[in-house]
């Protein structure tokens, strides 16, 4: 029993650190293509669309990035925003309607916009958006315990009491859940891909591993100290030292030598690879850590056996065919 959590412990030593390298691999290529701001930009779309069912699809795409490249909205200097709530998704478009604003709009942009309020309510986004301050401004002298979320919520709702706040609030929710469930497909495409390119150059075959460790017990006793080490790390592993020391990870040097230790028999194991990698180093984190616990209380209820079975017991003499008891 023993034997086999070794194995599994030692396998997941060796997913914990590939899955690692698939991680990093995801978050550099979401942050290289953007994908969060582009897919909270598409929300922002589709929610002004539902504010207002004229507006043209240019008229859209351009107050959604007037917005989340706002200065206090966007990352860095040019990238679009990932993040932004209700409350400052409303003032930014009340302030984008009207002239005297950091963040300006082209009037063929702007005038639509403003065309967009007054026919849902707000007739006058400048004073609007002025009441609105004050209010909150009031709101927290009279009650600081408040958030400022909360502050601004109800300031926005006292008054900009119309069918635009109404809209907003009621798809606001339901817009950005849309927007978090198409970044996690996206990503969970990108871990995919970013397992295969990692399985293969590593060239990880997980049966060929889980076989190694079955008849190696000097290697399996080694990979179960190094997990023990890297838990003991927690929540600061340092999985690239990992990556290098682990004598079941293999990395290339150069493209011959990949070339010359590939060979067609692993491909089942390396498609097992993949689809373990795309677990998550999270996943196989947690999972190390429980198989460790497990292996505790194996080893010491072997243990125990053991002791039992070398302690000195008294043994009842055996009875021979005629009755008679046989020994001393």
């Amino acid at each position: 029993m023993l034997k086999y959590i070794d194995v599994l412990i030692g396998l997941a030593v060796v997913m914990v650190a590939a899955s690692m390298s698939v991680t990093v691999l995801t978050q550099a290529a979401t942050n290289l293509w953007k994908s969060r701001g582009k897919e909270l930009k598409r929300g922002i779309m589709d929610l002004l669309q539902q504010i207002n069912p004229d507006f043209a699809p240019n008229i859209t795409d351009a107050i959604a990035t007037a917005v989340l490249t706002h200065p206090l909205i966007r990352e860095g200097q040019k990238d679009l925003g990932t993040v932004i709530h209700r409350e400052e998704l409303t003032k930014l478009l009340l302030e984008l309607a009207t002239v005297d604003t950091p963040q300006k709009l082209d009037d063929a942009v702007r005038i639509p916009l403003k065309d967009a309020l007054t026919k849902n309510g707000i007739a006058n986004p400048e004073q609007t958006i002025k009441n609105i301050r004050m209010t909150a401004l009031q709101l927290e002298q009279e009650h600081p315990e408040l958030a400022s979320n909360v502050r601004h919520g109800m300031a926005i709702v006292q008054e900009a009491k119309s069918e635009f706040v109404a809209k907003l609030n009621g798809w606001f929710d339901q817009t950005i859940d849309r927007v978090s469930s198409r970044f996690t497909f996206h990503a969970r495409y990108v871990t995919l891909l970013n397992a295969c390119i990692v399985a293969l150059f590593l060239q990880l075959d997980t049966i060929a591993i889980l076989n190694r460790l079955a008849v190696d017990d000097t290697l399996r006793a080694a990979t179960v100290e190094q997990a023990k080490v890297l838990v003991a790390q927690n929540q600061d592993p340092k999985y690239a030292e990992l990556l290098k020391q682990n004598p079941l990870l293999w990395i290339p040097q150069t493209a011959g030598d990949w070339a010359q230790h590939w060979n067609w028999n692993h491909l089942p194991g390396l498609i097992v690879t993949m689809l373990l990698l795309n677990l998550g180093a999270p996943f196989w984190f947690n999972a190390l850590k429980n198989l460790l616990q497990l292996r505790s209380l194996v080893a010491q209820k072997d243990d125990a056996q053991r002791i039992e079975r070398q302690t000195t017991q008294t043994v009842k003499p055996l009875a021979n065919a005629h009755g008679s008891e046989i020994g001393p």
